[in-house]
């Protein structure tokens, strides 16, 4: 296009397409431009020199956020193989002035328009051209017509990438194309309000001196940029039409100024719809098309078989062969002009895999996807609160990798126990950076964490910097914030617990005072219930972490004592829902308490457990009469024959179905073990169960089954072979059925297999006894049960 006696030449192209990118680079380097306009927002100019620096490697993202409300965002993301970055890189390597011509960030964070992908808000032109050209996959036509071929590019009979015809042809088509597709559909709002935009910026470098501008976009804008398709115009809008409608744009304000800034980005996060960039679901192949020069299928698969031989799955170098002669010819059948990732992948089930999909999820994870983490250079503009992170992060040597990496810490160490804070600490900010994934060993000095590192923490990290400019200042903001806006006691103590791990010492003193000032207020047992078990874990384990704690101690016994008072009365007259809820506190409260090893908390209450266990018959819940039962067996407190009499006594004839039921709820709950280990107990449910009447046993059963449902598959089959014994004869009386061995020659086999059973199942080799008898021992004391 001819401006006086400028040129501007439009390359439209695909975002993220490494084809396009190709081309792009081959048509600058032709055009040799001496100004280059780039999709993407007007307000970020003073970052492109950026593009150049030390330190800045793609995949990365511009970062747009309103200042005074950070979690209004959006970012434009940019792959080595984005033809975007291939056209600012040409210019930094140039030094040529580019520039970014579509609407300011500031207006699409305003919400007017709504940031979409491109021509989202209309009809799909690849879609169209698509199914124009017999293709029922746009993105398969795409590929065919410009990724594969680069644009402007084919493969010679080598399978090398061979140029050919003018550069800028490609282009050309590209826009005829469009310009036919645009002039029977409407221009979306959107649009016309990025393309009156557009229009102004080149109209500005056309007025500022530029004599040869090359302006980079998707493709669907080409023909509103050209003139040759406006809606049904056949010349572009004028200047005072564009600035008419440009008018129309919310006025901003001091409460949408908005931020700039280049933050890492991630092969994954690729396959997000954000900024200009239409998402991806394959950015690891397509950096393989980028990178690649020649016999593109060949080395794909040969990356495919090194993974695999990785994972120990034989793939050897005939599977290769055969492999991209399978990708190929599957390509010639369906007309393409070299195989795609689809063809590549089914080659890679049918030889490599040799059927099997089950590899296809980490040839995806690894290579189709790809977990690439871009950087960018040290003087990237940032928020205070960022920059502290990357020093911690840099003095604790834990790097920003996308790739998972397991931290095992050992807390008595001084840099684990740094890292363990810091981990805590963004934890509370909500940047969860670090995962705990439970302790390495059995001790609590052992923290393991998985630690992955995601483009969107950046986000998070100018959200959190409202609370302060250092991780320690903002969490400690935070969590007083959330505490004072925390009203359950249960909730409040268990923030205690984590500002302690976090080793935040300006928000201990305040949070517990404020759990002291809001326990002394609380009457609800289950709320204190709740609460006790995070203090209680302080006290005993705080002191590895080397916290300070002052006071806790007194508000912990306080909190206990109070629950052992109102314990037996909050057990009475209470329905299932307030009982469900409180059973499973007690256990919580009771492992707490037994943790804390002190007398005065520890005696009040197991007398405050076995009131309750008392209470049977009196109007208390029976699950939780049995639940404290239960806890004073484990604790040892009650004997078996006890157990036995209460139980009894829980399942006699007097008691409602559902009643006893729910006493053996309470009782049984967690754990089976004691029904596979006591048959005294086991024959009394079996007995009682028996006993019932067909219409309150229906009534039961579904109670039975759930408790019975929490029981583990082993605990279940030796409950229920333990019961399937009961109502047989004891084998060791005289009036013992005797077993018989099977006739025939299956006799003689079973017999010469009886003293090998023998020995695993009592651990006598008769071989090795002197009394052992030279032929083998008869049926019936063969049979016997092992003692």
């Amino acid at each position: 296009m001819n401006h006086g006696a400028a040129q501007v030449v439009l390359l439209g192209v695909r975002h993220h397409g490494p084809g396009s990118a190709r081309a792009v680079a081959a048509a600058l380097s032709a055009f040799e431009p001496d100004r280059i306009l780039i999709e993407g927002p007007g307000d970020a100019d003073p970052l492109i020199p950026l593009v150049g620096a030390d330190g800045m490697e793609p995949p990365v993202a511009l970062l747009a956020y309103r200042e005074q409300d950070p979690k209004v965002s959006a970012f434009w993301p940019f792959a080595a193989f984005s033809p975007e970055w291939t056209a600012l890189q040409y210019a930094a390597t140039r030094g040529i002035e580019a520039g970014f011509c579509d609407l300011p960030a500031a207006v699409s964070l305003s919400g007017e328009p709504e940031a979409d992908a491109e021509g989202a808000d209309g009809p799909d032109p690849i879609a169209q051209l698509a199914e124009a050209a017999g293709y029922a996959d746009p993105e398969a036509w795409w590929e065919d017509v410009v990724e594969h071929r680069g644009g402007q590019y084919g493969e010679d009979e080598t399978g090398r990438r061979a140029t050919g015809g003018e550069p800028l042809a490609a282009f050309d088509a590209v826009a005829e194309a469009m310009a036919a597709v645009r002039e029977h559909a409407p221009t979306p709002r959107r649009d016309a309000l990025r393309e009156a935009h557009m229009r102004m910026v080149l109209r500005a470098a056309l007025a500022d001196g530029a004599q040869r501008v090359a302006v980079v976009c998707g493709a669907y804008h080409v023909p509103a940029l050209s003139g040759i398709c406006d809606g049904c115009e056949t010349t572009p809008p004028t200047a005072a039409a564009d600035k008419r409608l440009l008018a129309s744009l919310p006025k901003q304000s001091k409460a949408t100024v908005t931020k700039l800034t280049w933050v890492p980005w991630t092969h994954s996060r690729l396959s997000y719809h954000s900024g200009y960039g239409a998402g991806i679901g394959s950015p690891g192949w397509y950096q393989h098309l980028f990178d690649t020069d020649d016999h593109i299928a060949e080395r794909w698969l040969a990356s495919v078989a090194e993974l695999l031989r990785a994972e120990r799955y034989p793939v050897s170098s005939a599977h290769l062969i055969e492999g991209v002669r399978l990708a190929e010819s599957l390509a010639a059948l369906r007309g393409r002009p070299m195989p795609g990732l689809a063809e590549l992948t089914e080659a890679t089930v049918a030889v490599l895999c040799e059927g099997r999909e089950e590899p296809l999820a980490l040839i995806g994870r690894e290579l189709v996807v790809g977990e690439t983490l871009g950087s960018v250079p040290s003087g990237v503009p940032t928020v205070p609160l960022a920059a502290d992170l990357t020093r911690e992060a840099k003095r604790l040597r834990v790097p920003r990798t996308a790739a998972q990496k397991q931290y095992n810490l050992d807390l008595r160490n001084a840099t684990d126990l740094d890292r363990s804070k810091l981990f805590h600490r963004l934890g509370l900010l909500g940047i969860d950076w670090a995962v705990a994934v439970g302790s390495r060993g059995s001790g609590t000095f052992r923290e393991s964490w998985d630690v992955t590192w995601e483009p969107l923490f950046e986000v998070r990290l100018v959200e959190a910097a409202v609370w302060g400019t250092t991780v320690l200042a903002a969490a400690t903001a935070k969590v007083l914030d959330t505490a004072a806006q925390t009203e359950a006691l249960g909730s409040l103590t268990v923030l205690v617990q984590r500002a302690l791990t976090a080793d935040l010492p300006d928000a201990v003193d305040p949070l517990i005072a404020q759990v002291q000032n809001r326990a002394a207020l609380d009457t609800d047992i289950g709320d204190l219930a709740t609460a006790l078990p995070p203090l209680a874990n302080i006290l005993r384990y705080g002191d590895v972490r080397g916290t300070r704690a002052d006071g806790l101690h007194t508000v912990v016994r306080g909190i206990a004592v109070r629950i052992a008072i109102g314990l037996p009365p909050a057990c009475v007259n209470v329905d299932d829902d307030a009982a469900r809820a409180l059973a499973p506190a007690l256990g919580k409260v009771h492992a707490a308490i037994q943790t804390l090893d002190e007398d005065a908390i520890r005696e009040p209450w197991v007398q405050a457990l076995r009131q309750v266990a008392d209470l049977g018959g009196s109007g208390a819940h029976g699950l939780l009469v049995g639940r404290a039962t239960r806890l004073l067996s484990d604790a040892g407190l009650f004997h078996a024959e006890d157990v036995a009499a209460r139980m009894a006594k829980a399942l006699s004839r007097g008691t409602e179905p559902a009643d006893a039921a729910g006493w053996l709820e309470g009782f049984l709950a967690g754990s089976g073990l004691v029904l596979a280990h006591d048959k005294t107990l086991l024959r009394l449910i079996d007995d009682w169960l028996a006993e019932l009447d067909p219409d309150r046993f229906e009534q039961v059963l579904p109670l039975l089954r759930r408790t019975f449902s929490t029981f583990s598959t082993p605990e279940q089959r030796t409950i229920g072979e333990r019961a399937a014994q009961l109502g047989r004869a004891d084998r060791s009386t005289p009036d013992a059925p005797a077993a018989t061995l099977p006739t025939g020659i299956a006799a003689d086999w079973f017999a010469a297999a009886l003293p090998t059973v023998r020995l695993l199942l009592t651990g006598q080799n008769p071989d090795t006894e002197a009394s052992a008898p030279a032929t083998p021992p008869s049926p019936d004391k063969s049979l016997e049960p092992a003692p």
